[in-house]
């Protein structure tokens, strides 16, 4: 089959770019063709010169002028899968085609269940949870020395709904241990090398915007694994609004730590239980509960204080901290990879 995917565009260090070659590569892997959907791309010209078997798109591509385009690709035997998220309303002309016309086979995204209810009564639309996951070639990295450290992190510092959060968890621990931060957007260099990015990108020159992006990767996709296992404890932070409240999704970071054989403390994410056990992954817990007992409808931040403390158990005990990656990388490997993902997007589709 052949299968065309939205993404920004090839080559950015946005999650988009990870999470679609997760399944590029997965589809490839299963035999299928993959090509691309570009932010400059007019929908209807890419539908008719790739001629795709499925369409995986999103709410924010898809405008009134590209429906008669969809209409077709259906009514030809083509599936769409769009993604939708909680949001899905905040735009008057997404919200009304969401509404008003079924543009696709399946609705899906990774925002968790409970909260898209409100999707689905609004829309009269089923939605399903496809989660992120990890690359199916990820496996367990052997440490390297400019890697090895008590702490790691790895994300994008500009975040938005990141940064608040960053500020109170990182630097506490940047005075105790020997942590490593990776990813854009944490320095004064990368900063400016990504205002040159984008004004050769705006220029439409490829070649100079390809070269800063390269640059700006601060670790190499090959080198995760790497990353991963050479340190004893890597953190993991999700999105949050300034008055650090609880989280819906979990990120790709999740599953590709676990799947690369490191040790992972996650911060209050509580669907994370629907994909790992408590002794294969630890999460903060809210109100000083141990273990799972805490609130999963908790929005106060109070887990911040047993995130910390259980930094410094498992940094104390490597045996414990052992047992559980190990558990958790098997896992990952096992049910959480793009791999996985296509074959649950395929069954949803009826596709052998």
């Amino acid at each position: 089959m052949r299968i065309l995917s939205e993404i920004n565009y090839v080559g950015g260090l946005g999650a988009d770019r990870w999470i679609g070659e997760g399944f590029m590569d997965a589809f490839e892997t299963l035999g299928h063709e993959h090509f691309w959907l570009e932010a400059g791309n007019n929908l209807e010209s890419r539908l008719k010169e790739v001629k795709p078997d499925i369409l995986m798109t999103s709410q924010g591509r898809v405008r009134k002028n590209d429906l008669p385009a969809l209409a077709s690709f259906r009514k030809n035997g083509g599936k769409v899968v769009l993604r939708v998220d909680a949001y899905f309303d905040s735009d008057p002309e997404t919200a009304d085609i969401l509404i008003n016309h079924d543009v696709a086979d399946i609705y899906y995204g990774e925002v968790e269940d409970a909260w898209m209810e409100r999707f689905r009564k609004t829309t009269g639309k089923k939605y399903v949870v496809i989660a992120n996951a990890a690359h199916h070639k990820m496996r367990p990295g052997k440490p390297v020395p400019k890697y090895k450290c008590d702490i790691v992190f790895m994300g994008d510092a500009k975040v938005p709904k990141k940064k608040e959060i960053l500020k109170v968890l990182v630097p506490p621990l940047r005075k105790k241990y020997d942590v490593k931060v990776f990813g854009p957007n944490w320095t004064l260099k990368d900063k400016i090398l990504r205002i040159a990015g984008f004004l050769f990108r705006k220029a439409g020159l490829e070649s100079g915007k390809n070269f800063i992006q390269k640059i700006r990767m601060t670790v190499p996709p090959e080198d995760e694994p790497a990353l991963y296992s050479s340190a004893k404890i890597c953190i993991n932070i999700h999105s949050r609004t300034e008055d650090i409240k609880d989280h819906v999704i979990l990120n790709e970071r999740t599953f590709k730590i676990a799947a690369c054989g490191g040790f992972e403390i996650c911060d209050f994410v509580p669907p994370l239980r629907k994909y790992f056990s408590e002794d294969e992954m630890v999460m903060a817990c809210p109100s000083a509960k141990s273990g799972d007992a805490a609130r999963a409808d908790d929005k106060n931040g109070d887990w911040i204080k047993d995130w910390f403390e259980k930094i410094d158990y498992y940094l104390k005990h490597d045996d414990e901290r052992r047992a559980i990656q190990e558990r958790g990388t098997k896992r990952a490997l096992r049910d959480h990879t793009y791999i996985n993902r296509v074959r649950q997007l395929f069954d949803l589709l009826g596709i052998k």
